[in-house]
């Protein structure tokens, strides 16, 4: 948990915008109390916030289209380049006469590099300010200065489609945006002999731009698929996937498969993350484990690949009766799992 973020959000007033990255959890559930809007790419933080009363948007941090302006903006930086890029770029749009953009970061986060990128941005110097194991970089809007040009921010808020993924849509601010995970074409190579027979409902949980849902419709097209994801990067990407392609189902917002009904689905189709930012998450794996028992009909069965150093046999003890290995490679493990 960051000190200084804490510090600086009890410390806010309404006009205070806290674009929250992904890492920003704990401070929610800890019981901040914080008078301005939040803003996140997250739909378990803005969950979150809305649990405990903060005014909170959920978008691909969209803050050209936000109406209010702030005079203060107070920003973690993420892990990807391109959405910091993004959020310097375009906080200038938001901010009131002599509003202020605060960075946070340590010093792995490229927060000094990115202080300096800010401050040509604002048109002043640079100001970084150590706290302990953490720094933030201040800089002030003055409309008389002249900004400086735009950050490489690889296009940030446009959707493409990529011909390293087939033709498929997505964009920066999703893990591995423009190539396709190996662990999930090992997956989705055994689709054709492990899905049930026709007609079925799936469920493409944690599906990113929805690469693993579009191999699944290709081989059953009949089929309906619910694919879900925390990011507003994914889901967006997956919808324009889901339309190319005709796919019929839905593209939901949720965290892992909170928003999907009990014993909904036939099958469950699954890459599940392992890092939440800078940092590796542990429980993330279980509790896509514990989503794909819990919206499985009975005799369903989740196709899973995971990382090989995960213990998945072992996590998946208690909620399912059945756990096969398909295939072992590239190091990642393929697994079929009964309820």
């Amino acid at each position: 948990m960051s000190t200084l973020l804490s510090q600086l959000l009890s410390n806010s007033d309404n006009d205070t915008l806290w674009i929250a990255d992904e890492n920003s959890k704990a401070l929610l559930t800890a019981g901040l109390q914080f008078r301005g809007t939040l803003l996140s790419n997250r739909w378990d933080i803005v969950h979150a916030a809305e649990q405990i009363c903060i005014s909170a948007l959920f978008s691909d941090f969209d803050l050209p289209a936000i109406e209010k302006t702030f005079s203060r903006i107070v920003y973690p930086v993420s892990k990807e380049k391109a959405a910091v890029h993004h959020v310097i770029n375009t906080a200038a749009e938001r901010l009131q006469e002599n509003g202020e953009l605060i960075l946070i970061g340590s010093k792995n986060s490229g927060i000094k590099t990115y202080a300096q990128k800010a401050a040509q941005k604002f048109g002043g110097g640079k100001s970084l300010q150590k706290h302990g194991t953490e720094y933030s970089s201040h800089n002030q809007l003055n409309r008389d200065a002249t900004l400086g040009v735009a950050l490489d921010d690889s296009d940030y808020r446009a959707l493409r489609k990529l011909d390293s993924l087939n033709g498929l849509f997505s964009k920066p601010g999703l893990f591995g945006w423009n190539k396709i995970d190996v662990g999930s074409a090992l997956l989705a190579r055994h689709f054709s002999e492990q899905l049930p027979k026709t007609p079925f409902n799936a469920l493409d949980l944690g599906c990113g731009f929805g690469y693993l849902s579009v191999q699944l419709a290709q081989l059953a097209p009949d089929t309906h698929i619910v694919a879900t994801d925390n990011n507003a990067a994914a889901l967006l990407a997956c919808q324009n996937n889901f339309d190319l392609h005709g796919i019929k189902g839905e593209v939901i917002a949720g965290d892992a498969g909170s928003q999907v009904a009990s014993t909904s689905v036939d099958i469950v189709i699954c890459n599940p993350p392992f890092h939440q930012g800078f940092q590796v998450e542990g429980d993330l794996t279980d509790r896509f484990l514990a989503d794909a028992a819990r919206t499985l009909k009975s005799g369903g069965s989740a196709l899973f690949v995971v990382n090989e150093f995960i213990p998945l046999a072992r996590k998946t003890e208690g909620l399912f009766r059945e756990v096969t290995l398909l295939e072992k490679a590239k190091g990642f493990c393929v697994f079929r799992l009964t309820k």
